[in-house]
């Protein structure tokens, strides 16, 4: 009875010092919702059927969405920059693999949604979306 009465207490402090993860995102950024599909096959899209290929869309998001092919999985992310109130200057640009907001010029990695070109600390990761890949269609969500 005595260990099961340890393992009791020990459950219940591993359950009470565990806390929630934390998103770190822009607080300026609203949840917008949004539901989209793509159609891969057509021309406008061709440049996401390769590995790191990227493409800006003007609608969805808050500024819109850059999508980005990697390892053939397509990542939604908004288009707004994580580290600025929107404005007429803060809708990021793609280059290469990369997205530069136009405020600040801070680079951030199309891959992992980071921050690349600043010793900042307190600066925001890219804001992600939900996206699914079905065969030649892509739909993206909030």
């Amino acid at each position: 009875m005595n260990y099961m009465k340890h393992v009791l207490i020990l459950i219940v402090i591993l359950i009470c010092s565990c806390s929630k993860n934390e998103i770190n995102r822009n607080p300026y950024l609203q949840n917008i919702s949004f539901e989209k599909t793509i159609n891969l096959n057509l021309p406008q899209y061709d440049d996401l059927n390769y590995n790191g290929g990227a493409v800006y869309l003007n609608s969805g998001g808050i500024k819109g969405l850059i999508l980005f092919n990697f390892s053939n999985q397509i990542f939604a992310w908004e288009a707004s920059c994580p580290n600025q109130y929107p404005s007429s200057c803060s809708t990021m640009k793609i280059d290469g693999v990369q997205t530069v907001c136009n405020c600040d010029d801070y680079k951030y990695s199309l891959a992992t949604g980071q921050l690349l070109s600043s010793s900042e600390t307190n600066s925001y990761p890219m804001k992600l979306y939900f996206s699914e890949k079905n065969g030649n269609s892509v739909r993206i969500s909030n």
